[in-house]
């Protein structure tokens, strides 16, 4: 399954929504603006996703800064000449009065000019403005208004076409003839194609093999047995590890009295290495006078060379002058780290307000339904049975009962069916639960 958010406005939305049911294992999710200024701000409030896609270039551009630190794929639907051709031949089509002159804005002049001889069109009496939209943090609605409005009142042109809806609603309230630029149903396709190939790249990659070696330093006094400590110390960091690795469904071995190394997906450590997962992890090790840690991560098409670069990672971290430092080294061998620094402390509060919802309508508590949710999506599917639900929440399978019966009793779960466990015994029921 490719979960594609779809940034766009109230207009656009329901033409890309309908591929829900067309094509196979994909689910769009709406996110829908007033105000192409807005995509940035909904692009922060995006989760359980794994590929944006924006309604056109305009938003796109706009929430760039944040598409960047979201870390998501992104793909937009291009406005193009194809659709420029598209918009314009509607018109001739169903529209008795010709062309004549008008008032239009577009992304490129060029692509005017290439339609304009195309088509045969004489393009002296078209007043045209251009987007600059390449770098922009605000777009000039109102610039752009007044641009039709000024042309339309001076009798410089019939009617006006804009790319953008909100110019366009704005010009119909002055009562400016206007027409809005008609995307290509090919153009919708084809992007959203884009998008599923780039969704399922980011899950191959999620499933890459990371290694991560753990080396931790002791001070000690030479007059005591400097291996018993040692020992000690791997003991307790052992114990906190296994702790932080459970919630990411990675695994831990000993490899030398100093040193521990953890393997997992890509997925799994992105989700160790987040500050809500690593800041307090960080915060129990210096509970411990005297012990730190210097953590290396790696990942790779291979298990060696995710080892690889996990000690090239180490050597970043041991080298750096952090007490306790983490670096990451990925597939292009680019060194990313100290992922540390400045970090604040974070705790699992949860402030969605789906969370405080189901919290307040089942009793539940915040931190255990942001575990649950964030367990969902590690495994992505949202199905679990009880025992599942007590090993993760090391709860008794009671108390995951009593947690179902809650989600049950409020929608928030359905029995969906059974699964056969692999010795002999009952059939154990499976949950859907819906927690986003």
């Amino acid at each position: 399954m490719i979960r594609i958010a779809v940034i766009s406005s109230k207009y656009f939305i329901d033409r890309v929504t309908k591929y829900n049911n067309v094509i196979p294992n994909i689910e769009i999710t709406p996110y829908i603006y007033d105000h192409p200024d807005e995509s940035a701000e909904l692009v922060e409030r995006i989760d359980n996703c794994d590929v944006m896609l924006f309604a056109g270039p305009l938003p796109y551009n706009l929430a760039k800064e944040k598409i960047e630190e979201k870390k998501l794929p992104a793909v937009y639907v291009p406005t193009d000449e194809y659709t420029l051709t598209r918009t314009l031949f509607h018109k001739m089509l169903y529209h008795s009065e010709s062309l004549g002159s008008v008032s239009i804005d577009f992304p490129e002049i060029s692509y005017i000019q290439r339609v304009s001889e195309e088509l045969g069109l004489k393009t002296a009496d078209w007043f045209i403005y251009t987007h600059k939209i390449d770098n922009i943090s605000q777009f000039p609605a109102d610039e752009i208004i007044n641009f039709h409005k000024k042309n339309y009142e001076k009798n410089n042109c019939q009617w006006a076409l804009t790319c953008v809806e909100i110019v366009y609603r704005q010009l119909q309230k002055f009562g400016i003839p206007c027409s809005l630029m008609i995307d290509p149903e090919k153009n919708i396709h084809d992007t959203i194609q884009k998008a599923i190939m780039l969704g399922q790249i980011a899950i191959k990659k999620k499933s890459q093999i990371t290694v991560g070696l753990i080396s931790f330093n002791q001070q000690v006094d030479f007059a005591f047995d400097s291996g018993h400590l040692k020992k000690d110390a791997t003991i307790v960091l052992q114990q906190v590890l296994l702790e932080l690795v459970k919630e990411t469904e990675t695994s831990i071995q000993q490899v030398e009295l100093d040193q521990l190394i953890l393997y997992g997906t890509r997925g799994s450590i992105e989700q160790l290495i987040d500050p809500i997962t690593l800041d307090p992890f960080l915060q129990k090790i210096n509970q411990f006078p005297g012990l730190s840690v210097s953590i290396g991560f790696g990942f790779g098409l291979s298990a060696k060379e995710a080892e690889a670069n996990a000690k090239i990672a180490l050597y970043h971290a041991q080298k750096n002058t952090e007490v306790n430092s983490v670096f990451l080294v990925t597939d292009e061998k680019k060194v990313i780290g100290p992922l540390n620094a400045n970090s604040k402390i974070l705790s699992l509060k949860n402030e969605s307000k789906k969370v405080l919802e189901i919290a307040d309508r089942t009793g539940i508590s915040g931190v255990l339904l942001t575990k649950l949710q964030r367990f969902l999506k590690l495994r992505r599917e949202n199905t679990v049975t009880v025992n599942e639900l007590a090993e993760y929440l090391e709860i008794s399978r009671c108390g995951a009962e009593r947690l179902l019966k809650k989600l049950l009793g409020q929608n928030y779960a359905e029995k969906v069916g059974e699964e056969q466990p692999y010795q002999r015994g009952r059939p154990r029921a499976v949950y859907r639960l819906s927690l986003e």
